[in-house]
């Protein structure tokens, strides 16, 4: 870019592949959605929704996984819609973007009735305890939608039998599974252990609208070695 504002950086992933504007202040890019998107296999052609996209990082490496697919992003924060619009542009990756909160979709005529082959999400993963913190923060990071709300949600927006994709803290999977009961079914979980022996602090969970199979564990991945390394698994994943 030419230019770049005061309160942005210019950074990159998977070894500069990727380029991400972002804010200095308030939310930062981590490893989540990079690992959420390595393991969304998607299809060329595939209409895909990801809700709360922040500045786009599982859209952008989606659609330079597949060049074909229809990718529509949606956040509540205006802010983090205007940089995932430039981190479009940046990239030469096509995205749609939208400003609208999941609560009021239906606002929009152009997204009321539509439905997707796959639905991707990062929610927020803190429950709000205090109000003292910048609005930015607080919409990036904690709760203001219930999480069985937030997946009720991502379910209704798949055609019958599409995918939802989310990932989320290990301590939420009773609150994740109890969300999909009834609305969707034949679950995958794949955790992620911080270390080897550690218990999972984080799982991907991806669940078929209509599906009927029954649920399954997958192997996982291990994100760091011993003395505080990337893993060869996430080495694999971030470069």
């Amino acid at each position: 870019m030419e230019f770049l504002p005061d309160n942005l950086t210019n950074d990159s992933i998977l070894s500069g592949r990727i380029k991400l504007l972002q804010p200095k202040v308030g939310y930062r890019v981590a490893v989540d959605p990079i690992i959420l998107a390595h393991f969304i296999n998607i299809k060329p052609e595939e209409k895909i929704l990801d809700v709360g996209c922040g500045v786009g990082t599982v859209s952008l490496i989606l659609k330079s996984k597949e060049k074909l697919a229809q990718i529509t992003a949606i956040d509540v924060d205006e802010e983090m819609c205007r940089i995932c619009v430039q981190n479009s542009l940046l990239n030469s990756l096509e995205i749609e973007v939208k400003n609208v909160a999941i609560e009021k979709i239906d606002d929009d005529p152009s997204l009321r009735n539509r439905l997707f082959d796959r639905v991707v999400t990062n929610p927020p993963f803190l429950k709000q305890k205090s109000s003292r913190i910048s609005e930015s923060k607080k919409l990036a990071n904690f709760e203001t939608i219930d999480l069985c709300d937030w997946i009720a949600f991502c379910v209704s927006k798949l055609k019958n039998n599409g995918i939802l994709s989310i990932i989320h803290r290990a301590s939420r999977l009773d609150d994740i599974l109890q969300a999909l009961k009834d609305i969707a079914g034949s679950v995958v979980i794949i955790p992620i252990f911080p270390k080897k022996g550690r218990d999972a602090n984080r799982v991907v969970v991806q669940a078929k609208k209509s599906g009927k199979s029954e649920a399954k564990i997958c192997f996982g991945i291990v994100a760091h070695n011993d003395d505080g390394s990337y893993s060869e698994d996430m080495r694999d994943i971030l470069y």
